[in-house]
Formats: structure tokens, sequence, C-alpha cells
């Protein structure tokens, strides 16, 4: 595999640094979208920004603030838009922006009793800004649901598959399913919810990503201890999540982190963190990005390569792509919590790769 990574921007000023930084292909423009993290705090977000590059990714424009995706407070409750993965909506030619919410009181987080919303956004190339954010109309029942850092999947007849995880009274334990919905390029409306899915370990499942491979959809989800995998023929119902394990069955060391989908020149590969990689150093050993091919649900292990270098701060919130040409990209962020990951050279760049073979 060929891997061309670079960062498309630097700098850090010890106070706040950039963060989920994701973005989507097309032929005219590309766009990217990320947000500032007080590293004071503990998932302390603004909210989004966006840039742009109109040679494919060579030069980006500067990050700019979206009024539309600002942070909205009332009665002291303040609500951002968070954890958003752009991706390009062929049916409409608009480029959606899926999410969710994450809610503030007096600086901190908000979790009792807190709500989490679906969001969404269309990107508007006359304004070259996204639209205000709207939510998901959801059933009740389901208002602690949301679709961070998930990787959606658009149907031949223009209907989205969207992964979203939720939580019950508890508040602690997440339940993954998959959202059937139609986009008319203004509006995202729920069809149909697939089954919930979780496991016993801490905190359930959560931050699942969607692919469809050769006619079967595939769910990749995340676990406090490890990362799991289902399959499903209609692209809602899934099979009982097993662990993500090498082609000679040891298990995959990742845990407490997301996992992403690419296809390159039509093979399937997963995109993940893990231990083992002298990365002890690492917050949650999240870094460096690896990627191996995937073959019945499991790692090829000889085909593991790395898609964006280990400097100190944590990668694990991160984007893969199609590009084009059959090529997929990535874009990663440097996290820097804690700043002490200066040390081994991170300095908040944000990295865009594209892999082809």
């Amino acid at each position: 595999m060929k891997c061309n990574t670079y960062p498309i921007r630097n700098g850090f000023d010890g106070k706040k640094c950039l963060v989920h930084a994701r973005c989507v292909y097309t032929p005219e423009i590309m766009v990217a979208t990320a947000q500032y993290l007080n590293v004071a705090g503990c998932d302390a977000f603004s909210g989004l920004l966006m840039s742009t590059s109109r040679d494919e990714g060579k030069t980006w424009s500067e990050f700019v603030p979206q009024m539309g995706l600002a942070a909205i407070e009332e009665d002291g409750l303040i609500t951002v838009p968070s954890d958003a993965t752009p991706m390009y909506h062929k049916a409409t030619g608009k480029i959606l922006l899926l999410g969710h919410t994450v809610e503030y009181r007096k600086g901190e987080l908000y979790p009792t009793g807190n709500r989490r919303y679906t969001s969404y956004s269309v990107y508007d190339p006359e304004k070259n800004e996204f639209t205000k954010m709207k939510f998901v109309e959801m059933p009740d029942g389901f208002e602690r649901c949301g679709n961070g850092s998930g990787q959606s999947l658009e149907l031949p007849n223009g209907e989205l598959l969207i992964p979203v995880y939720y939580t019950g009274d508890d508040h602690s334990h997440a339940y993954t399913m998959v959202m059937r919905c139609s986009f008319d390029g203004k509006t995202v409306k729920l069809l149909e919810m697939g089954n919930s899915m979780t496991v016993e370990p801490e905190r359930g499942l959560g931050e699942g990503s969607i692919i469809l491979q050769d006619g079967i959809y595939y769910l990749t989800l995340r676990n406090d201890y490890r990362g799991y995998v289902a399959k499903s023929e209609d692209g809602l119902h899934y099979s009982e999540p097993e662990l993500w394990c090498w082609d000679d069955g040891e298990v995959l060391d990742t845990y407490c982190t997301q996992q992403h989908w690419m296809q390159v020149d039509g093979e399937l590969y997963l995109v993940y963190t893990r231990r083992g990689a002298n990365n002890d150093h690492v917050f949650r050993h999240r870094a460096p990005l690896f990627a191996a091919k995937v073959e019945n649900m499991r790692l090829v292990r000889s085909s593991e390569f790395v898609v964006v270098p280990e400097r100190g701060a944590r990668l694990g919130n991160f984007c893969a792509a199609p590009y084009k040409d059959g090529k997929a990209m990535v874009m990663a962020a440097e996290w820097m919590q804690p700043v002490t990951c200066t040390q081994y050279g991170s300095d908040n760049s944000i990295f865009f790769s594209v892999i082809e073979k």
C-alpha cells in the first residue's frame, strides 16, 4: 500500500487545540470540519469550524467558525454540536454534516439528565458555509441518542443508514443501532430503526461506523475494553457483535476509541489504534493510526501499515472516507491532552493522508 501523509496546518497555543478533524471529497471541493477543545477541561468543545480545498487536498483554507454551528445557550444550559462527520450525498449533490450534541452547565459537562440529539447541517456552496444546525426528530425514549463520530452510508435510493448510540435512565450504559433515514437536501427524517446492540463491559457500545462490502453491511463499534464488529444483510438488523481479531484468532488489542472503514480499489480496510507499538506514552494508546485489510471479519496481520505516525499526541478521533479513483483518505488532528505530549514533537497538526495500492 502507498500512503502519502502530510500536515495541512499546525500550531498550539497551550490553551486550546483543534480536534475532531474530518473531511469529505467531491470533484468540485473538499470540505473539512473541526472544533476547538479547551485543554484545561474535559471534552470542553466550542462550535464547529470549516476549511476547504479546491485542489483535491493539496492546500487548505484557514478553519473558519460556522455561525450556524455555534453553541446555543438557553437558561444557563449550553448545547454544542460535536463529533461531526461530513459526507457526500449523491442523490441530492449535497454535503451533509452529521454528528451529535453535548451539553454544558457552568462551563462543565452536564451528564445528569442530559439530552443528546443527532445534529445535522448542509453545506451551502453559494455562501461557502454550513446551514443552521437541525436535529433528527426521534420517538419518545430516545432523548439521549446521537450519531457522534459515526460513519454513515447512502443507499442506492438516496436513503441513509446512520449509526447512533443511546443511553437509558442510568446515563452510562450505551446501546447502538442503525437508523434508516430520508434526506431531501434539507431535512433528515427517521424512517425505521434497527435492532439494539450492547455488551456487558463498561459503557456498552458506541461510535458505530457502517460500510457495505460485497453485498454485506458491516458495523464496527467502540467499547471501553475492545473493538467489536457485526454484520447485516439489510443494513438495519445486525448479528451479535464479536471481538475484532487477527486472522490467526488473536484479539486486536484496541480499546476505548473508535475505528473506521475505508475501501481501496474495492478492498475493505479497517483504520484503528492499538497497544504494542512502543506507544505506552500515548493516552489510551491512541496513536499511531494503523490500517489492515479485512477478510471474513478478521484483520490480515501481514497487511497492517501505519497511516498517521505517532508524535506523542492521541489521534483516535479521526475520519476515513472515499477519495478519487478508488483511493481512500484519512484526516486526524493531534489532540493536545496532556500538554506534555509536545515533548515528542506534537503541535496540534492536522494530518491528511491519501491511501492507494
